[in-house]
């Protein structure tokens, strides 16, 4: 019986050539971008902590970018919203898509 490490065939990296590789490295690369953003926020926050309108503007930007983002991710992982609004209110359907 084969113990050692050659024996086991485990990818970790998933490839660029599948579909599901494709959306594996979309959101690797989403996640990537929010965890830099959230690192240049902080320091961002640190240096306007005796501004409270910078910081203001800085907080709606923040609430941009997480919206975008989330908005690009479940883009690429094959999820739309529909959203309507008339008089008599609003509606919102999340779906995933089936090809």
């Amino acid at each position: 019986m084969a113990t050692s490490l050659e024996a086991i065939s485990v990818t970790v990296w998933p490839t660029i050539m599948t579909p599901d590789g494709r959306r594996a490295w979309a959101f690797i690369a989403v996640v990537g971008g929010c965890v830099i953003f959230s690192g240049i926020i902080i320091v961002s926050l640190y240096q306007l902590r005796g501004h409270p309108g910078f910081i203001f503007w800085l907080a709606l930007a923040a609430h941009v970018q997480v919206f975008l983002g989330t908005g690009a991710l479940s883009w690429v992982l094959g999820r739309r919203m529909l959203a309507s609004v008339s008089r008599d209110g609003a509606s919102f359907d999340d779906r995933e898509l089936r090809e």
